[in-house]
């Protein structure tokens, strides 16, 4: 089945992500870097309100589904506040556990008649949940590459505020 492995993919992109991340602090993880309007924490939540939305909202599956995070990390939002250690634990729960969800509503039979429509990224007709899921996992991958070029300039800014600092440390000893 098509949807076993564009699973597959969604997994492990979650898990790159979830790997991407583990050494970054909160406060890295909710940085702004210079020439982006968002934060790494944010994609994450974004990525896993997003697809529940286009696969039981947007699909009218289960159009009353109450999205986890939607008001901060749904379709339009941006960062306006920190997030919290306990609320990235409940994002890297609920990455770690939606396809789970998912794939079980999948095999009983939940998608079976969604409504199509199309993402205003994309444009391509989601009229299957074999669809949806690749517009998905295309989504998921356009966010984690996001999020890897923002950990580069975060790194790299720390690593030159180091540098600046262990300078002025220096002319201010001689």
């Amino acid at each position: 089945m098509s949807t076993d492995i564009t699973l597959a993919y969604l997994r492990k992109t979650r898990q790159l992500f979830l790997g991407m991340i583990r050494e970054l602090s909160v406060e890295q993880l909710n940085q702004i870097p210079e020439g982006f309007n968002n934060n790494i924490i944010w994609n994450l939540g974004h990525i896993a309100a997003s697809t529940l939305g286009l696969c039981y909202i947007r699909s009218q599956v289960k159009p009353d589904m109450v999205l986890p995070f939607a008001g901060r990390f749904g379709k339009g939002t941006r960062p306006e506040g920190a997030v919290t250690a306990e609320e990235i634990s409940q994002i890297k729960e609920l990455i770690a556990e939606s396809l789970d969800q998912i794939e079980a509503d999948i095999k009983a039979g939940v998608f079976e008649k969604l409504i199509p429509s199309s993402t205003d990224t994309y444009q391509i007709p989601m009229d299957s949940i074999e669809n949806t899921l690749n517009c998905c996992l295309a989504h998921e991958n356009l966010h984690l590459g996001i999020a890897k070029a923002q950990k580069a300039v975060i790194v790299h800014a720390n690593a030159r505020r180091q540098e600046n600092e262990q300078e002025g440390t220096k002319i201010s000893l001689n």
